[in-house]
C-alpha cells in the first residue's frame, strides 16, 4: 500500500501514470456509459411499472363510476315511472294496487309479465293493469303473493278501442311486432300517424279512456270490410318496472 501511495504521488512517475490513465480512459468511459445506460433502463422500467399501476387504478375507478352511473340512471327511470303512475292514479278515478314487475315471459311470443301482488293483496283474475303511460293488459293467473299478466302485446289479446281524432273504432290485437288495430271503415275518414288510440269501453272488458298506443301507419282498402292501423304501444315492455292493478273494475 505504501508503494502504491508513493507511486501515485512521486513527481518523476507522473509520465508513466499519465500513460496508464490514457490507456484506461476508454475502459473507464465505457464503464461509466454502461452504468449510466443501466440506470436509465432501470428508470424506464420503473416508469412503465408505475404507469401500469396507475392505469389499473384508473380502470378500477372507471368501473366503479360506471356502476354508480348505472344505478343512478336506473333509480331515475324508476322514479319517473312511479311519478307518472302516481299522477295517473290521482286522476283516474279507480282504486288501484301498485305492484312491481318481478318476471318476464321466457319467450317473445306471449310477452307476459309477473308482478309481486296476488290474492292476498286483493288481486283477482281478469283485473285490468295499467301504468302511467297507458294500458298494460289484464291479470291472467293469481297466487297468494304474485300474479301473471297477459299484456296487450299477446297475440290472443283483444282490446276494443277508438282513435281520438278520427273517432274510428276497432279492435286492437297483439303479435310479435307492432300492435294491429282492425278498424271499422267510415267513408272519407282515416286515422293519421301520431293519433292516439284509447280503450272504448265497448263490451265491458276495459274501462273507457285508457291509452293503448299511437297510430304509426293506416292502410285503407276501399273494397275491404275493415281497415288496418299499425300502432306503437303506449308502454315499452322492456322498461315496465311497476304497474297499477285496477281493483274496482271487473270485466263483464
Amino acid at each position: 500500500m505504501v508503494t502504491l501511495v508513493l507511486a501515485s504521488q512521486l513527481p518523476f512517475l507522473a509520465g508513466p501514470r499519465g500513460a496508464v490513465r490514457g490507456l484506461l480512459a476508454p475502459f473507464e468511459s465505457a464503464s461509466t456509459a454502461a452504468v449510466g445506460g443501466a440506470g436509465a433502463a432501470l428508470s424506464v422500467f420503473g416508469d412503465i411499472a408505475s404507469l401500469r399501476a396507475d392505469n389499473r387504478r384508473l380502470a378500477e375507478r372507471n368501473r366503479h363510476l360506471a356502476a354508480e352511473l348505472a344505478l343512478l340512471q336506473a333509480a331515475g327511470q324508476e322514479n319517473d315511472s312511479l311519478r307518472r303512475a302516481l299522477d295517473f292514479q290521482r286522476g283516474f278515478g279507480h282504486r288501484t294496487v301498485a305492484a312491481s314487475v318481478i318476471g318476464r315471459g321466457p319467450d317473445s311470443f306471449t310477452r307476459s309479465l309477473t308482478i309481486d301482488r296476488g290474492s292476498a293483496d286483493g288481486v283477482r283474475p281478469g283485473m285490468v293493469v295499467v301504468t302511467g303511460a297507458g294500458l298494460v293488459g289484464r291479470v291472467r293467473e293469481v297466487a297468494a303473493h304474485s300474479a301473471s299478466l297477459q299484456t296487450v302485446a299477446d297475440p290472443t289479446s283483444r282490446v276494443n278501442a277508438y282513435a281520438v281524432q278520427s273517432n274510428l273504432e276497432g279492435t286492437v290485437s297483439g303479435g310479435p311486432g307492432p300492435l294491429q288495430m282492425s278498424v271499422v271503415p267510415r267513408p272519407d275518414v282515416v286515422a293519421k300517424p301520431g293519433e292516439w288510440v284509447l280503450t272504448s269501453g265497448i263490451g265491458g272488458s276495459y274501462p273507457r279512456g285508457i291509452a293503448v298506443g299511437q297510430v304509426v301507419r293506416f292502410e285503407r282498402r276501399d273494397s275491404a270490410t275493415s281497415e288496418q292501423a299499425e300502432l306503437a304501444w303506449a308502454n315499452d315492455l322492456t322498461a315496465v318496472s311497476s304497474v297499477l292493478v285496477i281493483t274496482d273494475f271487473l270485466p263483464r
